[in-house]
């Protein structure tokens, strides 16, 4: 059997930047040890797989790292976004579904960007972190949040969240937790806030852009920095920019994609 597969950058309008995802649409759901080893052979962050569903006029998508099913993957979304408009160029909306967030609305916007609206996932605050998480960061946080995918630890300055030693194998011992390190940012920059993504139990070891994050840090960055758009952006090597608007309800979280490679696999 072959089945189409894209490669794109996400959450980044140049090439070789942003986060890579597989984006591979099926047309039926083939089983789970064959979705995890399509995903584990790419070796890619996240591939995502996309089944149309006249039943939920929505596109039913699932997630998988190479070591699991994820229940919820932002940059991904956006790349089978980005595949699904380049396919139909007079699309300009459209939905997808999963079960751990629901309906998530799509839209193209001009100049080629793609908001995507995430129910908002905010972290509350830890009194007593857990050792493997005051352990596995250096230098330490000035605080620490958790939602019900990271922990959050917040620190005084975007130096020290680009100077962030992660202990791996004491980070991995939170799983299915990952770890999110943030800061606001630096006087005069481009972007309101930065942060780095850890996820060895789940993964790999430093996630290049996390756009599901995102329906966390935006809603906290927006109550401490006093304004509802922000500009995010996520300081790993390949680094990525986010484009956030938050509501009482929901985290609109946008960004541009570019093509890596279009092609064919054969299982």
């Amino acid at each position: 059997m072959q089945l189409p597969i894209h490669i794109i950058d996400a959450f980044t309008a140049e090439r070789f930047k942003g986060n890579q995802a597989a984006v591979i649409p099926l047309d039926a759901w083939l089983p789970a040890p064959a979705l995890q080893a399509i995903a584990a052979e790419n070796n890619l962050s996240e591939t995502a797989f996309l089944v149309w569903s006249a039943d939920r006029d929505a596109y039913e998508i699932r997630w998988f790292s190479p070591l699991k099913e994820i229940d919820f993957c932002g940059h991904a979304t956006l790349a089978s976004a980005f595949v699904l408009f380049e396919s139909a160029p007079a699309l300009r909306s459209l939905t997808f579904w999963a079960a751990a967030v629901g309906k998530v609305s799509v839209t193209l916007e001009d100049g080629g960007r793609i908001r995507m609206s995430f129910p908002r996932r905010d972290a509350q605050p830890v009194a007593e972190p857990p050792a493997a998480l005051r352990e596995g960061l250096s230098p330490a946080p000035s605080a620490y949040l958790v939602n019900q995918q990271a922990y959050v630890a917040v620190y005084a300055s975007e130096a020290q969240v680009r100077a962030v030693q992660p202990d791996l194998e004491r980070l991995q011992s939170l799983g299915p937790l990952d770890v999110v390190v943030t800061a606001a940012a630096n006087a005069g920059a481009a972007y309101d806030f930065v942060s780095r993504y850890f996820w060895p139990a789940n993964g790999g070891d430093e996630d290049p852009v996390t756009g599901s994050i995102h329906a966390a840090l935006a809603p906290y960055w927006a109550g401490r920095l006093g304004k509802n758009s922000l500009v995010a952006h996520q300081a790993s090597r390949r680094t990525g920019t986010l484009f956030c608007e938050v509501t009482a309800s929901s985290v609109e979280v946008a960004g541009h994609c570019a093509r890596y490679l279009s092609g064919c696999i054969t299982i």
